[in-house]
């Protein structure tokens, strides 16, 4: 689930010591990877320091007050520390109740994410978009030589096993998968059981070798379906080798291919 902040309505610090809540005026925005609430007094205030903080977010279904519950950072994270928010909304029943599903390590988290209009959205790690973040695929940092906008567009997809790259998901929650990238950021773990699927670009998939659940798609429903993955369908006509050479292939992955067979 995803709030967009681009309009904050209002902020609420709630005092630890009372059940008083005093108005704070100044901004929320991003400093690089943190989420920081510049205030006009000079005060800045991030991770531990947002604890608490009520947020009046303008969502595509309207309004939405979004609690910060707590801040934990994730020091596992690939290319340096995330600031990971435990982030609950009041029910009708005056309930509260986390907004994030469990990731696969149990968390019920979210990450702050920067757009490029000078906004932000929440989106919890065990979405798609979370999830490569995390992997170390950093939309709004630069690195000399790497893309990395354009591999957490691939890494969107091919978590999805969006082959298309319209927003057309067809994998499985719990599904087996090895990513790994040109750069280097992940690498492959060798696994016997698993075999080359696809190679991946900000699109959608370049080629797909086999598909990841074949009850949800078949090569040949992606040929109808995708008229430019002609030529490019099957283990013969999409290898690791080939893609290798096609610099639009930016991430490479391996699946069982005969996850549908069981």
């Amino acid at each position: 689930m995803r709030h967009l902040t681009r309009i904050v309505l209002g902020l609420l610090l709630s005092l630890g010591f009372s059940n008083l809540c005093s108005a704070l005026d100044g901004s929320l925005r991003m400093d690089g990877a943190d989420l920081a609430l510049h205030l006009e007094d000079g005060r800045v205030l991030m991770r531990d320091g947002l604890v608490g903080l009520t947020l009046n977010l303008a969502t595509g279904s309207g309004n939405a007050s979004i609690h910060i519950d707590s801040v934990a950072m994730d020091d596992t994270a690939i290319r340096g520390p995330i600031a990971l928010f435990s982030l609950s909304q009041a029910q009708p029943d005056g309930a509260s109740e986390n907004i994030c599903q469990p990731d696969p390590k149990g968390r019920r988290l979210a990450l702050a994410l920067p757009d490029e209009n000078g906004g932000f959205s929440f989106t919890c790690t065990s979405g798609a978009e979370g999830k490569c973040v995390l992997m170390g695929y950093r939309p709004w940092e630069s690195r000399d030589g790497v893309p990395l906008k354009d591999l957490h567009r691939a890494c969107i997809h091919m978590l999805r096993a969006d082959y298309g790259g319209d927003d057309h998901p067809t994998t499985r929650n719990g599904t087996l998968v090895d990513i790994y990238d040109r750069f280097g950021i992940q690498t492959s773990e060798p696994n016997e059981k698993l075999s080359f699927e696809a190679a991946w670009g900000p699109d959608g998939a370049l080629c797909v070798a086999h598909p990841r659940i074949p009850e949800n798609i078949t090569l040949s429903a992606l040929a109808e379906r995708y008229p430019r993955f002609s030529g490019h369908l099957g283990p013969d006509s999409c290898t690791e080798q080939s893609m290798r050479a096609e610099p639009r292939a930016l991430l490479f992955n391996r699946s069982a291919a005969d996850v549908g067979k069981h």
